[in-house]
């Protein structure tokens, strides 16, 4: 009976540790929240926040509330930045902020270490920071309809990718196979080569 509860006791703090950081079965069954004051009711229950088109112009400070959050979006606003204190966040694994106005993707993405899906299309995004490579967990990457052109050696490092959408940007043929080299397991989505400046 003793070993019994002990294994209770352990299971218990165990879950307990973990229970901020969901599978993605989980994740994909938890109730997606879609009014921010709903939300602040229960700002530890909940995983999943849906601020989709609501013209937000900032992120709204009092999300910093809501620590467990898993995954966010935060599509068809018009944000420019993600305020520092989001680093906090430190359970996001998905994290959608297409159709914004972004030139650059925020320093506080590289430190979401979980992070396995990241979605930035149609931005006017400029380059990749080399702290990307440091997202060893990142499965997903959809950058399609941006202005991109850098993309530092540094990308290498997310070991995990598996897809990247990079349509509706021209890069020359030259450029394309350099992003390939960098990473070679990954699918990457590319539109016709331009051929540009050859």
């Amino acid at each position: 009976m003793q070993k019994l509860l002990a294994s209770l006791a352990v299971f218990s703090l165990v879950h307990a540790a973990s229970a901020q950081m969901l599978t993605q079965v989980q994740l994909d069954t938890v109730r997606t929240y879609r009014i921010l004051e709903r939300a602040l009711q229960h700002p530890d229950s909940v995983y999943r926040l849906d601020l989709s088109g609501k013209k937000l112009k900032k992120v709204p400070e009092e999300m910093r509330q809501l620590r467990n959050l898993n995954a966010l979006d935060l599509g068809r606003n018009k944000l420019k930045e993600l305020p520092g204190w989001m680093n906090e966040l430190q359970y996001m694994q998905e994290f959608s902020a297409g159709r914004n106005k972004f030139t650059r993707i925020p320093n506080t993405v590289c430190q979401w270490k979980h992070l396995k899906r990241l979605d930035l299309h149609r931005n006017h995004i400029e380059g990749l920071p080399a702290c990307m490579g440091n997202l060893k967990e990142l499965f997903s990457l959809d950058l399609w309809s941006n202005d991109l052109g850098d993309f530092p050696d540094e990308i290498s490092g997310m070991k995990a990718l598996r897809f990247m959408d990079l349509r509706v940007i021209q890069f020359s043929d030259k450029e394309m196979d350099r992003i390939n080299a960098l990473l070679p397991s990954v699918k990457i989505y590319f539109s016709q080569p331009c051929n540009c400046g050859e």
